[in-house]
């Protein structure tokens, strides 16, 4: 009972980015446990994980939907989850940080839709994938996204890697390149997957600072039922938030981390982002 109790206590305590990546990483484990138990038991030709990966096959893409979501959330191999989990707790905590958890959440997971649909559109329409058997696994469309975001919401902020500082745009802009280079290349479905991710990203944040979120307008318009709430006008916008002291909040996080903000900054953001998830 202790255990199951630091267990809650230790979940609760993570913020949603820290539990979509523990979340992620429990996942990854569980296939090797699973096979080892399987290989115990001496049962053979059982491949549960092929029910949640993406199959760019129509006929058999039909019978698991579910599989737009799901394949965001495998992964291949160490590398593969590593680097993934590494860039979206970076750029997920800022993200998280100035907007909040709805926000995060709903872009990160229309990511991994929208990458999921560009690689299965890919895949049907272009020649070069004409008779082609593919499965797709993998965060990195989810990612791209939030990646992409940032880097249309604010261009210009300064990234430190290792040892030097770098705009966040040319980051994006190198693996947006690196990307469609690879395609020929390896791995085609990934890589056309992340630039629909990326482009997802950038088109949501044009589209939010108009004051329109793109999930919460689509389900409100699936459900028939679209109010004023699906706006959030600009001078109710402007009226919340200082543009330079949160570049300015960003700038510490990214030099010192979250934890180096004053009480108050944090209070700040807070604000700001429960502002802009109404």
């Amino acid at each position: 009972m202790e255990l199951k109790n630091r267990i809650n206590i230790f979940i609760s305590s993570l913020s949603l980015v820290e539990k979509i990546i523990v979340l992620n990483i429990v996942i990854y484990i569980i296939p090797f446990i699973l096979n080892t138990f399987l290989f115990l038991f001496n049962v053979k030709n059982l491949d549960v994980l092929s029910w949640f990966t993406i199959d760019a096959d129509f006929s058999k893409l039909i019978f698991k939907p579910w599989s737009f979501i799901t394949y965001g959330f495998l992964h291949g191999s160490f590398s593969h989850i590593f680097w993934n989990m590494i860039i979206l707790y970076y750029f997920g905590k800022i993200l998280n940080n100035l907007f909040g958890d709805k926000l995060f959440k709903n872009l990160y997971l229309s990511g991994i839709v929208i990458g999921g649909l560009t690689y299965v559109l890919s895949y049907n329409i272009f020649p070069a994938f004409k008779g082609v058997d593919s499965v797709m696994i993998g965060a990195s469309a989810g990612v791209m996204s939030v990646l992409f975001y940032l880097a249309s919401y604010n261009p210009k902020r300064i990234i430190r890697i290792f040892f030097f500082d770098i705009k966040i745009i040319y980051i994006a802009l190198f693996l947006f390149i690196y990307d469609i280079v690879q395609i020929p290349i390896n791995n085609s479905g990934g890589h056309i997957a992340h630039i629909g991710g990326a482009v997802w990203g950038y088109y949501y944040c044009i589209r939010y600072n108009k004051g329109q979120d793109l999930v919460k307008s689509f389900f409100k318009n699936f459900k028939n039922n679209k109010t004023s709430n699906d706006t959030i006008t600009n001078d109710k916008r402007s009226s919340n938030f200082d543009q330079k002291r949160i570049d300015s909040i960003l700038d510490k996080i990214s030099d010192s981390g979250y934890d180096s903000l004053s009480k108050s900054d944090k209070e700040y953001l807070f604000k700001v982002g429960k502002n802009k998830n109404k």
